[in-house]
């Protein structure tokens, strides 16, 4: 085996140990796909710059000539690793509950199965539930209905820091709390029959 291959197995043991110390956190957390939300914690991690030079630097086997010293510490990406780590399981949580809401509220299909287009029955419950969180998204507070929007728009979560100029974290929070709140005042008018 050439010193460049060893390097590289090497190289790629210590991500593996990296995403298996992540996953092990993220089952401690709660998650229920932690080498997922371990993946998921490194692609968001490496958007910012000062994380990913600092993984490139305590992570890699062989450094490029004159390589400087990372801003961060290990410690500081150790610690901003858990802190996105956290997020993405509250994030899982979150879409997890949502998901459990949604169903229970469900109206099963009454649909043909030779007909796979959705009957007219469908459309107007499709129609009525998107009234609904439309009327329920104006009493969120601006931030959260602003990310809320951002994000169904697609955009990512570096990509909506970067437009707010704020960090990540916050992003993740209002996002959260938002979805919270929008849950809530979904539910009561659901249960309300509030009118428009």
């Amino acid at each position: 085996m050439s010193p460049q291959a060893g390097s590289r197995a090497s190289a790629e043991q210590l991500y593996r140990r990296l995403l298996a110390a992540l996953a092990g956190r993220a089952r401690r957390s709660g998650s229920r796909d932690p080498e997922a939300a371990a993946q998921e914690t490194l692609k968001r991690a490496l958007q910012n710059r000062g994380a990913k030079v600092a993984v490139e630097y305590y992570f890699s086997e062989e450094l490029p000539p004159g390589a400087a010293i990372p801003e961060w510490r290990l410690d500081q990406l150790f610690a901003w690793l858990y802190g996105v780590l956290q997020n993405v399981v509250r994030e899982e949580r979150g879409r997890v509950r949502f998901q459990r809401e949604v169903a229970m509220g469900e109206v099963p299909a009454a649909r043909h199965p030779s007909d796979p287009a959705p009957g007219q029955l469908d459309a107007l419950l499709q129609a009525e539930m998107e009234r609904i969180v439309a009327d329920c998204m104006p009493k969120l507070e601006p931030e959260y209905r602003r990310v809320l929007r951002m994000r169904a728009e697609g955009l990512t979560y570096s990509q909506i820091a970067g437009e707010l100029g704020v960090n990540e974290n916050t992003v993740a929070t209002w996002i959260s709390r938002g979805i919270r709140d929008l849950g809530r005042w979904l539910r009561k008018r659901l249960a309300t029959g509030e009118a428009r």
